[in-house]
Formats: C-alpha cells, sequence, structure tokens
C-alpha cells in the first residue's frame, strides 16, 4: 500500500497583508523568486522591450526577488515595483536605495492599482495571480486586478504572468470581453522533478503573454 501524502490541515491565506507582514518580518535579508528565475525568462522580456531601454516596467507583487535589479543590470532603468505589504516595501527600499530613481517600491494593492492609464511598456506577474485566486472574493478581486493591469499598459505592451495554473484554471480570467488583448501561452520546465512527475501541473510552470492592441 502506497505511503499516505503528509499535507497540513490549514495552509496559508497567500491573499492577505498580514501573512506576508509576517512572513517578510521574520526573512530580513533574503532574496526569493517564485516559480523561475529572471534567467529563465529573460528571453522572453528582451523580446517585449525590444532594446527600448526607457521603457517603463511594472513588477507586481514584487516580493523580495531580485527581478528588478536583474532587469537594471540589462540596461533598463525605469523599474517600477508595487506589493502590499509595507515591510516587504520598506526593506526593499533599503535595500536598493544606492540604484536612485532607477528603481521604486511603492506600497500599493494590485487589485486596485491607481497609476495613471497607459503608461507601463511591460507588466511582469510571477504569481501574484495564484495569490489573488488563493483568497476571499477570488473571482471579483482578480478581475478588479487585471482589468487595472490593463488599464495601466500602453497599446502595444505586454503583461506577462508566470503561475503555477493550467490554461485550464487562467484563461476563463485573462480572456474575456473587458480585456481585448492577444494571449499567448508558453510552458516552462520545472527545474526539479518530483515524485508526481507524471502529471502535468508537476511538471511546468506556465507563462501567458497578454499583449494590449495598438488601437
Amino acid at each position: 500500500m502506497a505511503d499516505e501524502l503528509d499535507l497540513p490541515d490549514t495552509f496559508p491565506d497567500f491573499s492577505s497583508v498580514e501573512y506576508w507582514d509576517s512572513r517578510y518580518e521574520s526573512e530580513i535579508n533574503v532574496s526569493y523568486d517564485w516559480l523561475v528565475s529572471f534567467t529563465q525568462l529573460r528571453s522572453i522580456f528582451l523580446s517585449k522591450l525590444h532594446d527600448n531601454f526607457d521603457a517603463e516596467i511594472l513588477i507586481v507583487g514584487s516580493g523580495n526577488s531580485h527581478m528588478g535589479e536583474e532587469l537594471i543590470k540589462e540596461g533598463y532603468k525605469n523599474i517600477t515595483n508595487i506589493d502590499f505589504s509595507p515591510v516587504l516595501v520598506h526593506q526593499m527600499n533599503e535595500r536598493t536605495q544606492d540604484l536612485g530613481e532607477e528603481m521604486e517600491y511603492i506600497t500599493m494593492d494590485a487589485c486596485n492599482i491607481t497609476f495613471p492609464v497607459g503608461i507601463f511598456d511591460l507588466i511582469i506577474d510571477k504569481c501574484t495571480l495564484d495569490c489573488i485566486l488563493c483568497g476571499d472574493n477570488n473571482f471579483q478581486r482578480a478581475s478588479s486586478y487585471l482589468q487595472g493591469v490593463y488599464r495601466c499598459l500602453k497599446p502595444g505592451g505586454s503583461f506577462i504572468v508566470v503561475s503555477y495554473g493550467v490554461p485550464d484554471s487562467r484563461l476563463g480570467y485573462l480572456k474575456n470581453k473587458f480585456l481585448p488583448w492577444g494571449i499567448e501561452q508558453a510552458k516552462i520546465t520545472k527545474s526539479s522533478s518530483d515524485s508526481f512527475a507524471s502529471f502535468e501541473q508537476a511538471r511546468y510552470h506556465y507563462l501567458y503573454i497578454c499583449t494590449k492592441s495598438l488601437t
């Protein structure tokens, strides 16, 4: 008889600012990249930025990843990061203060994006939509989030979502009449296999590239 999985009785509420504040308070000077590294995404980002080193880039739910710093190393110099954890934002503003105006961290709820219309060339989401979908009122919050992203994305700009969610669980949120963007899909093979490698979701992460029409 196969061993039973030893799963916890409850899981963290990844949509809760209290959870993330507590986590970041205990993880000072830590950096973590959800799902995939910058190296795995580099060619995709650069293909959408077209050597426009003045491009305005937004990283949503940035956490303490080095993603923004890696983009600056590539020559991009207008990186805005938002996260709803004030603890995290304070830590990251201190960590990146030597980068000056090239890097900015702002406390903002992704479900209530307040940037002006059409200002970003590229918006990056690495597991943020996934976290929103873990919480209460997830359909309404995800809809508010995606409409806010669409609104502040420039015509011709791209919104790149890196997710653990298979297309059947994500495209219903990304494809609707209020979000008239084109969507490309891709798979990214996980760097390590596990005992559930026969399952599709255990072998891949998923990439959704949403590009706003020029008109």
